[in-house]
């Protein structure tokens, strides 16, 4: 069979007004009209006008340590929620916790057994190894150990 003889869909099928065919050209047509509409920064006349920023050190800091073990606190909320916060650093000194982001992951039965190399509820943070944090949420700590562990937690904020 010749192409000659392949009748053309669109001539065959015209697409009908109104119709998703017509609907979709539309669209597709509108959508690329606007792309061609956008302008990239380093082709605006004039250019634009630069602006320094200087990233300035936190206002305020804290520090806390927390005894935590599964006979003691087992788990414990050691950062609440803070829209303030630009950082926090946090390190088990002792024995490995379980940091998680809510109570319901702390509640995790997993996270208690972590120690025998279980799946746990959050991220288990090893022994002296720094966990820096940028966000407002909550951390809870999960205690692994029957032996109590300290974490300590450093937190830098922004004017309250």
């Amino acid at each position: 069979m010749s192409d000659e003889m392949t009748p053309d869909p669109e001539e065959k099928y015209p697409p009908r007004p109104g119709g998703m065919v017509d609907s979709t050209r539309k669209q597709r047509a509108a959508d690329q009209a606007q792309a061609d509409a956008i302008v990239p920064l380093n082709e605006v006349p004039g250019g634009y006008e630069a602006v320094r920023v200087d990233v300035q050190a936190a206002d305020t800091y804290g520090a806390q340590t927390y005894a935590i073990g599964t006979g003691l606190n087992p788990q414990l909320r050691i950062l609440g929620e803070d829209s303030h916060r630009r950082r926090a650093v946090i390190m088990t000194l002792d024995e490995p916790v379980v940091i998680a982001i809510s109570q319901s992951a702390a509640d995790d039965p997993r996270n208690a057994s972590n120690a025998a190399g279980q799946s746990a509820g959050g991220f288990v943070l090893p022994v002296n190894v720094p966990l820096v944090l940028k966000g407002s949420g909550e951390v809870w700590a999960v205690a692994t150990s029957s032996t109590n562990t300290r974490v300590s937690v450093w937190a830098e904020k922004y004017g309250a």
